[in-house]
Order: C-alpha cells, then sequence, then structure tokens
C-alpha cells in the first residue's frame, strides 16, 4: 500500500472514530433527553392529580358549609334565605309533604308554609316569640362526582320543636340530597328528608309510636300544595314502621350496594 493510500485509509479510521463516538453521546443525550420528558409528564400527571384532590375537597368543604347552613337558616325561620340556597332547576321533598319543583316551589315551601304554619306569616322571616326551631345537621357524608359540578350527600337531623306552654316534639331523620355546582357555587339541586319519627317530648316515642303531629307534618298543605305528590312508599319511612332511606354510595369497605332489607311485619 502506498503512503497515499495508508494515510487515507488512518485518515478514514479516525473519521470513523469521531462518528461512532458522536453517534455515541448523541444517543446517550437522547436517552437523558428521552427520561426527563418522560419525569416530566409523570409529575404534570401528579400535579393534576393533586389538583383534582385538591379541587374535590373544596368542595366536600363548600357542600358542608351549605348543608349546615341551611339548618341553621332553619333554626331561626330565615325562609327566604333558605330559598337563596336552590338551583333554579331544584326540587325539595320533606317526607310525604309532595315535591316542590324550582326556586318557586322552595318559596312555596318554606317561605309561605313555613312561614304561615310556623313563623310569623306566609312570606315573613323569623319565628314569634315562644317558638322553637332547632334544626342540626349531622353524620355528613358528602361525595363528589367526577368533573366537579355534581354531588351527593347523606345527613341527618335530630329537631327539637316547642310552642312554650302548649307542645314540644323531636322529629328525627335522614336527608339523601343532591347538589350541583352553577357559576362557581354549590347549590342544593335536591333537598330529600325521610323522618324517622315525631315524638311529643314528654311522652317519648317508646310510648306514642306516630304522634298526631307527626301525621300532620308528614302530609301535603293543600293551601300550600306541592307540584306533584311524593311517593306512596316515602309515607312508609316513620317508626315503628321499618325503613331504611337508600345510600347514594356503596360499603366503602367492600365496595357494593347496600340494599336495604325487606320490610319488618307488625307483631300480632
Amino acid at each position: 500500500m502506498t503512503g497515499f493510500g495508508s494515510s487515507l485509509m488512518r485518515r478514514a479510521a479516525a473519521c470513523g472514530v469521531a462518528l461512532a463516538v458522536a453517534c455515541s453521546l448523541a444517543g446517550c443525550e437522547n436517552k437523558q433527553q428521552s427520561e426527563l420528558s418522560a419525569k416530566v409528564t409523570e409529575l404534570s400527571q401528579q400535579l393534576a392529580q393533586t389538583q383534582t384532590r385538591l379541587q374535590t375537597l373544596e368542595d366536600v368543604k363548600a357542600i358542608e358549609k351549605l348543608t349546615r347552613t341551611y339548618g341553621y337558616y332553619i333554626d331561626k325561620g330565615m325562609w327566604s334565605e333558605v330559598v337563596d340556597l336552590f338551583a333554579e332547576d331544584s326540587a325539595v321533598q320533606l317526607g310525604a309533604s309532595g315535591i316542590f319543583r324550582g326556586k318557586k316551589g322552595a318559596d312555596r315551601m318554606f317561605a309561605q308554609g313555613f312561614g304561615a304554619r310556623i313563623g310569623r306569616g306566609a312570606g315573613t322571616s323569623g319565628l314569634p316569640h315562644g317558638v322553637l326551631f332547632n334544626h342540626p345537621q349531622f353524620q355528613g357524608v358528602v361525595d363528589v362526582d367526577p368533573g366537579n359540578t355534581t354531588a351527593k350527600g347523606r345527613w341527618r337531623t335530630l329537631a327539637q320543636v316547642a310552642w312554650q306552654g302548649k307542645i314540644a316534639f323531636w322529629n328525627e331523620g335522614v336527608y339523601e340530597n343532591e347538589y350541583v355546582k352553577e357559576d362557581g357555587v354549590w347549590k342544593f339541586k335536591l333537598l330529600k328528608f325521610w323522618p324517622t319519627y315525631f315524638t311529643e317530648f314528654d311522652k317519648g316515642w317508646a310510648k306514642q309510636g306516630v304522634a298526631e303531629i307527626g301525621r300532620s307534618a308528614n302530609s301535603a298543605d293543600p293551601q300550600y300544595a306541592p307540584d306533584e305528590p311524593s311517593p306512596a312508599q316515602d309515607s312508609k319511612s316513620m317508626y315503628p314502621d321499618y325503613f331504611m332511606p337508600p345510600f347514594h354510595y356503596p360499603n366503602p369497605v367492600s365496595g357494593k350496594e347496600v340494599k336495604a332489607p325487606a320490610q319488618a311485619a307488625p307483631k300480632s
């Protein structure tokens, strides 16, 4: 091989080595870039999941505040304030008293009906002297649906009601509510209550069973009529009858749907 050929071969070999090194470095850089890109994608997904969880926690807190505020407003006969808690497309059903549709229905139920029967008159907020109407909200279980625009909640109340010098009674029952977020604000979509019992304070539920005031409260008022009647089965929710208001959520451990046991027949 001539000197020129040998020199050419050496140059070719040198170029090959340089090209191999360059390719190796490029491959390493590409690998690092690929790993970095994968890590950025993973962190972005984790951030999005964290933001969703944080939003859900904030939504749950807002719904809890809404529901507890409803109880506080009912306590003092703040009927117009109660009506403001409802969406335009909403419904209220308290036991077997019927279904009231929309904010107008909520107004007819609370501001008109409750105002006339319990408060200072139809359309007037506040309670008369000597009237007690405590309505606390307990045991809240709230679940926000995917998308964070609708939700469901289960609550219990143990109300104390009295007209001084006349009558005092307990009322206990379960709410299963639906909520909707409108313009970033949570409101009631459905407020549904199943009364478990009404009983006069000095007699108690063991002796009295269904008190007459319970029958009256758990039926439609013809003067402030509902938009439609309550489902027939909802009139059977009161002690001593056995009734389990349906759960909106599954068993939190097994994940199974919670099914109500069969109705218990009265003892002969």
